[in-house]
């Protein structure tokens, strides 16, 4: 997986900006940011901020924790490590999505992330989270509905990922095994470790693909995850 992230952690240009990584609601509005996404290199949303572990790198430049940096001329983007308190104060921004990333560190990791993700939130503001749905995977095999065969299939079309036999206990392993994953969930999990963090359970609510509470939001999830993934918001409370 490091190796992957490695391959895509590439831009055209990266310049490193003279204000420091925004910590304040004020400084973060200065900059035109509302949110923050995490495990994006170039964030699609054009009021986000964009982090990463993996350095980016152009040809002429690689990115160093505790800096900003303008991706190609027109994003934000700074490297941080989930597993850190956030280098932002309480209530700095309004939003914040994440991507396949909080299967990829261990539940105490994600829970403390969470924590910190509730801690920087506005009241009223919205994190989407979306991660491979472990009842798709699990239904998949015990009701052989036809899901294992047809993400299989898919995967293999995209060329993600190493090559997959057509068995179903392997499909199963690799949910778990392959790909860093350390911890998958269902929507009970992601209920759990958000109203441990913080968010109140009435708050959280099960999402489709590309609809949810904000529409430029929702509109980050990437269409080829969209088989395997489940997506949850929570609204941390005004």
């Amino acid at each position: 997986m490091d190796e992957f992230s490695a391959g895509v952690a590439v831009c055209e240009k990266l310049e490193a900006m003279e204000q420091g990584i925004p910590r304040t609601r004020a400084e973060f509005q200065a900059l035109g940011l509302t949110g923050i996404e995490f495990a994006a290199f170039r964030t699609d949303h054009p009021n986000g901020l964009g982090t990463d572990l993996t350095p980016l790198r152009s040809a002429v430049a690689v990115s160093e924790p505790g800096t900003l940096y303008r991706v190609d001329g027109d994003r934000c983007f700074t490297q941080l490590d989930v597993s850190r308190p956030l280098p932002f104060e309480d209530g700095a921004v309004d939003w914040i999505y994440a991507e396949h990333l909080i299967e990829h560190v261990p539940l105490n990791v994600a829970m403390g992330w969470l924590k910190e993700c509730h801690r920087v939130l506005a009241p009223g503001g919205v994190i989407r989270l979306t991660t491979p749905d472990l009842a798709k995977y699990l239904a998949g095999y015990v009701q052989e509905d036809g899901f294992l065969a047809r993400h299989r299939r898919r995967l293999s079309k995209l060329g993600f990922g190493p090559p997959m036999p057509d068995r179903k206990a392997f499909l199963i392993n690799q949910i778990f095994a392959y790909y860093g994953h350390r911890w998958i969930y269902d929507q009970a999990e992601l209920t759990y470790v958000l109203t441990e963090a913080g968010f109140d359970a009435e708050a959280v609510r099960l999402c489709s693909y590309r609809v949810g509470l904000h529409t430029e939001i929702a509109d980050l999830d990437t269409a080829f995850r969209s088989d395997e993934t489940i997506y949850v918001e929570a609204r941390r409370r005004s």
